[in-house]
């Protein structure tokens, strides 16, 4: 538990989605209390069975409440950002699943709303990132200088599409704002905190972007595949999302992060390693000594910790506010630059 972890009072508002469980577990374990949540929300049923000691409240209780200082987002995605305005506007801290914004006119209405709060008010949990300690080492690895200057990058997320377990919403794009803007926002996150150093929050630019539907014609909005090249400080790169895995894979995708250096390779196998080794968490490096396996079971998937650390001094360990507004920037701009998928 963190220094101030059990001052820190939350509400949960929007239930649609089941990161939400998996961020609640950590808040709590991290020493958080679960005090009221909405009753909206697909999942919110199941929430309240799950978290007996969290009260059921209208959300503008929750958002009026002095004693409760985190409001907990995992709402409809184009939902999240309005009440994640008004929550700031609250005097609240915020954490919101990703994506925490589907339009750029959402990303301004944030940004307002931020005014001068000191420290990362809204945080945008990427889950893959901070929740997979493959890919976390293999981000810091790279900072680090592990594999010399760091030239190119490349992420993929494919995803099964479990297509008769699928909300409603999941279905229209002005839901989610596009496969790039939803999946594509854990690439975008990983990609700028490998190319951008501790202090350097450069935005990347987008060299190129598409989006496609291949497999779901009743959806005519829906987008089951997108790639992004993105460029910052001279790094490149090249990401595929898609909800093209197979089932036989016998897990949600087989997502990998590769950076590539001047002096050698990083790879991360977030999920499995098919055909190879057992579990997940797989991170491979090949280097002038060779090629090995890196073990990362001891290393503490703690970003609630530092949420709350964050939370009690007005700091920013787990990310800065710059990163989580860069990324939504930045997915939002290849959104909106993709081309159809396959065009010329």
């Amino acid at each position: 538990m963190t220094d101030g972890a059990a001052a820190v009072r939350f509400g949960v508002i929007g239930a649609d989605h089941l990161h939400l469980f998996q961020m609640v577990d950590r808040l709590v374990a991290a020493g958080a209390t679960a005090v009221a949540h909405a009753p909206e929300g697909g999942l919110a049923g199941m929430y309240a069975g799950w978290r007996t000691e969290s009260t059921e409240r209208p959300a503008d209780e929750i958002l009026a409440d002095g004693s409760i200082g985190l409001v907990v987002l995992a709402g409809v995605p184009r939902d999240r950002a309005a009440v994640a305005v008004a929550a700031l506007r609250a005097g609240k801290q915020v954490l919101s699943d990703k994506p925490g914004v589907t339009t750029l006119q959402q990303l301004d209405e944030v940004r307002a709303a931020l005014g001068g709060h000191a420290g990362r008010p809204w945080t945008v949990l990427f889950s893959e990132r901070f929740e997979n300690r493959a890919i976390a080492e293999a981000v810091a690895m790279a900072r680090a200088g592990a594999i010399g200057r760091v030239v190119h990058v490349v992420g993929s997320g494919p995803h099964l599409l479990s297509a008769k377990h699928r909300p409603a919403w999941f279905w229209e794009q002005a839901a989610t704002g596009g496969i790039l803007v939803d999946i594509g926002s854990h690439q975008a996150d990983q990609f700028l905190a490998i190319a951008a150093g501790p202090d350097d929050e450069t935005a990347a630019q987008v060299r190129s972007a598409s989006t496609g539907n291949v497999t779901c014609p009743d959806h005519p909005t829906m987008q089951d595949i997108g790639s992004m090249t993105l460029v910052a400080n001279g790094i490149v790169g090249d990401h595929r999302l898609d909800y093209l895995t197979a089932v036989g894979l016998g897990t949600w995708g087989d997502v990998r992060l590769t950076i590539v250096g001047t002096e050698g390779t990083i790879e991360a196998r977030a999920n499995v390693d098919p055909a190879g080794a057992a579990g997940a968490e797989h991170l491979i490096v090949v280097d002038a000594d060779g090629t090995r396996r890196v073990d990362v079971s001891s290393r503490p998937a703690d970003w609630a910790e530092q949420l709350l650390a964050d939370i009690a001094d007005g700091g920013e360990r787990l990310m800065t506010q710059a990163h989580v507004l860069n990324v939504c920037d930045l997915v939002l701009r290849a959104q909106q630059a993709a081309t159809p998928w396959g065009a010329a």
